[in-house]
C-alpha cells in the first residue's frame, strides 16, 4: 500500500524539491509523506478497526476460554461469550453497540490527526 501511494508521487515534484537543495530526508518528510497521507490514513484505521473486531485468532489459540487469566479475550470474544454462551443477548447487543461507537471515535480521531488534506495539498 505504502509503495503505491509512493509511486503516485510526480516525479517532477521529487525532481524540483531535489534542484531545490532538499535532501533525501527533508525531499521525504516535507514532499513524500504529505502526498502519501490519504495511504497513511487507510492503512492506519483499517489496521485499528481490524484490531477491534479480532476473533479468530484468539479463540482458536485459546480455544475459546480466552487463555490463563483471560489475557487472549478480546472485546469480539467477550460479545460471543456474552451473546452465544449466556445467552444475554441485550447484553450483547449493547456491547456490539459500544463496540460500534469506539470504531466511529477511533475514525473520527484519525480525521482530526489526519485531516482531509492529501496529495500534497496545505
Amino acid at each position: 500500500l505504502y509503495t503505491t501511494g509512493l509511486m503516485t508521487i510526480p516525479k517532477d515534484i521529487l525532481e524540483a524539491a531535489r534542484m531545490d537543495g532538499a535532501n533525501a530526508v527533508r525531499r521525504f518528510w516535507y514532499v513524500s509523506l504529505p502526498m502519501i497521507r490519504p495511504f497513511v490514513f487507510f492503512a492506519v484505521t483499517m489496521t485499528i478497526i481490524g484490531n477491534l473486531q479480532l476473533f479468530e485468532e484468539p479463540f482458536v489459540l485459546t480455544r475459546g476460554t480466552g487463555g490463563t487469566g483471560q489475557s487472549g479475550l478480546t472485546i469480539s470474544m467477550y460479545l460471543y461469550k456474552v451473546g452465544w454462551e449466556w445467552l444475554e443477548m441485550g447484553t450483547a447487543s449493547a456491547i456490539s453497540w459500544l463496540l460500534f461507537a469506539l470504531i466511529a471515535a477511533c475514525t473520527m480521531v484519525q480525521f482530526f490527526f489526519f485531516g482531509k488534506k492529501g496529495l500534497g495539498e496545505q
